[in-house]
Formats: C-alpha cells, sequence, structure tokens
C-alpha cells in the first residue's frame, strides 16, 4: 500500500521530490486541488472509496496520516 500511495502522490505531483515522510500541512505539499486528484487517483488505483467526511487535515495532514486512513479502510 505504502508504494502505491508514493506512486498516488507522484502521479500528480511529479515535480516533488518525496520520500514519503514530508508533513504536507507544515511543508504546504498539496493544495486543495491536489487532494481532490489524489482522492480520485487513490481510489482508481487501490480501489479504496475516501468518504467525503474523511477529506480532512486530520487524515491528509502527512503521508502518515494518510496511509493509516488507507491501510484502516482496505480492512474494512
Amino acid at each position: 500500500m505504502k508504494i502505491k500511495l508514493l506512486d498516488a502522490i507522484r502521479e500528480i505531483r511529479p515535480d516533488l521530490e518525496f520520500d514519503g515522510s514530508v508533513d504536507f500541512a507544515l511543508h504546504g505539499v498539496l493544495d486543495s486541488l491536489d487532494i481532490v486528484l489524489l482522492v480520485d487517483e487513490i481510489e482508481a488505483t487501490l480501489g479504496i472509496e475516501i468518504e467525503v467526511s474523511q477529506i480532512n487535515p486530520d487524515v491528509f495532514s502527512s503521508f502518515v496520516t494518510l496511509l493509516a486512513y488507507l491501510n484502516e479502510s482496505s480492512q474494512r
């Protein structure tokens, strides 16, 4: 899952040198359009539907929080 998420982020932000440790919120890595594109990419690539209520800073603040959410969601 980690590699697929990294690939999804690189798909929408190929200009970003990203190793997975960056805090999205702290470093302004993703703007609102990037998040919409990332949600679409995750749903298409990973087959995990992200509920609108989960598109919030708690989930999308960092790679780690997003990965944890996706791992939890894939278990349901």
